[in-house]
């Protein structure tokens, strides 16, 4: 047995013999604090446990809105991110106690300083620990509200996804995660059951069954940190150099090796292209080189959506290449929400090579598609966009509304009144009759 699995092993036997004990203390803590914690206009918000950088940037755009808002999370990526990024980590806190202790220390401070949790099907802080499946149950206890966001890793099932090819990458860079199918599907179902609000994105046919929101991603971005780029590159492949980007934490989830195979073979064409494969680095440098070193951005042409990557591009005024072709996971998007103003171009294996010829050869098109690609942020996923969201969605919470469902209709959604549609030349995000 390794050090690894003798120290869970022992952790589990000190929970056991202190299972009758943290119970009670769970409970009562729970039960006390329904009572003293009282209701304000402006609630409490927490975002975690999941030390992703999205928890960040909506805590940050809810504290613009006036909110108490802040991340608690379980440690940070320090490859990627940086400490100063995220308000509380775990590790850092309750001084001088093992950690498997500070979870619950962490999850009994926070029924006394929060109303609404915003968390990941993994929970909050009592998933790692032999509680977790009361917590649902001491939150609810407590009169917490809770919002599930998925990020991937906590909810993905991989004998529910619907697309096989994703179900490929998924098994190509997370194998493990495919032998743990049984115990995220039953977590999912526990969270769907249990949360006051679901908002799975692009992610929502994937064996969830819910959402509250219909919108393709969640996800928002600080445009004050993210300026549209200066490049402005009039380069067509024979005059001049056209820069692609990809940028990648897992290459066969995000198929890489296709987009590399793509670059080689447009190269071996004639045509002056140059790849950043961006891996491992810092946000910060990799904002740098969408900035000053990109013309072209291909975030993932296997799973079918954008993520945070993509908001980057797009928020660079780039024109974006991710994969919107399987229409389960994209006509209720176009019919119900807003995924047709999308400027993304559309793209796969089997169609990249041609897609990106065409914008290598047409930085006139390019252009128009960064401009575009510019206003869709700023509309749906910067600052004002999210402020909006999680403020309907507080409301929701509060009793001062009976639905979310229809908040972003084409037609009827609340949010689309008054506002000018996203005008680009793709017809459900392909490249289609473009004259150059």
């Amino acid at each position: 047995m390794t050090k690894q699995k003798c120290r869970v092993v022992i952790i589990l036997l000190i929970e056991c013999v202190l299972f009758p004990l943290l119970f009670l203390l769970l409970t009562f803590s729970a039960i006390i604090a329904r009572f003293l914690v009282l209701k304000k206009r402006k609630p409490n918000l927490v975002w975690g446990e999941a030390p992703i950088i999205n928890n960040a940037y909506w805590s940050n755009c809810m504290k613009e809105a006036g909110f108490n808002s802040e991340t608690f999370t379980d440690s940070y990526c320090y490859l990627i991110n940086q400490r100063d990024e995220y308000d509380r980590v775990v590790q850092d806190e309750y001084l001088f106690i093992p950690l498997f202790l500070k979870y619950y220390f962490a999850f009994v401070e926070s029924l006394f300083k929060y109303h609404i949790y915003f968390i990941s099907f993994n929970g909050f802080f009592l998933w790692r620990t032999i509680f977790n499946k009361y917590e649902s149950f001491l939150l609810k206890l407590a009169n917490k509200k809770i919002v599930i966001i998925p990020f991937g890793c906590d909810s993905y099932s991989y004998n529910k996804v619907r697309s096989v090819s994703l179900i490929h990458g998924l098994n190509s860079s997370l194998p493990q995660a495919a032998k743990d199918q049984k115990r995220v599907s039953n977590r999912v179902e526990h969270w769907c059951e249990k949360a006051d609000v679901v908002i799975p994105g692009f992610m929502g046919p994937d064996g969830f069954g819910r959402w509250d929101v219909l919108v393709p991603s969640p996800l928002i971005i600080d445009l004050k940190k993210w300026p549209v780029s200066t490049r402005n590159s009039k380069a067509n492949g024979d005059s001049d150099v056209v820069r692609i980007t990809h940028a990648p934490n897992f290459r066969g989830f995000k198929g890489s090796e296709f987009i590399i195979e793509a670059v080689n073979i447009l190269k071996k064409e004639g045509l002056k292209v140059e790849l950043n494969l961006l891996e491992k680095l810092k946000n910060h440098e990799v904002k740098k080189i969408l900035q000053y070193d990109t013309d072209i951005l291909v975030e993932q042409i296997i799973f079918t959506g954008y993520a945070l990557n993509g908001l980057e591009g797009l928020a660079c005024g780039l024109p974006v290449l991710s994969n919107l072709e399987d229409e389960t996971y994209t006509r209720h998007l176009r019919r119900w929400s807003y995924l047709d103003e999308c400027p993304i171009v559309s793209s796969c294996p089997e169609n990249l090579i041609e897609n990106l010829r065409i914008l290598i050869t047409n930085p006139d098109l390019r252009r128009e598609l960064g401009r575009a690609s510019r206003l869709y942020v700023e509309k749906y996923q910067g600052f004002e966009a999210g402020q909006y969201l999680f403020g309907e969605v507080i409301k929701f919470l509060q009793g001062q509304r009976d639905t979310l469902i229809n908040i972003y209709h084409p037609i009827i959604g609340e949010y689309s009144i008054g506002k000018s549609i996203i005008e680009h030349p793709l017809k459900e995000n392909k490249i289609k009759f473009y004259n150059s």
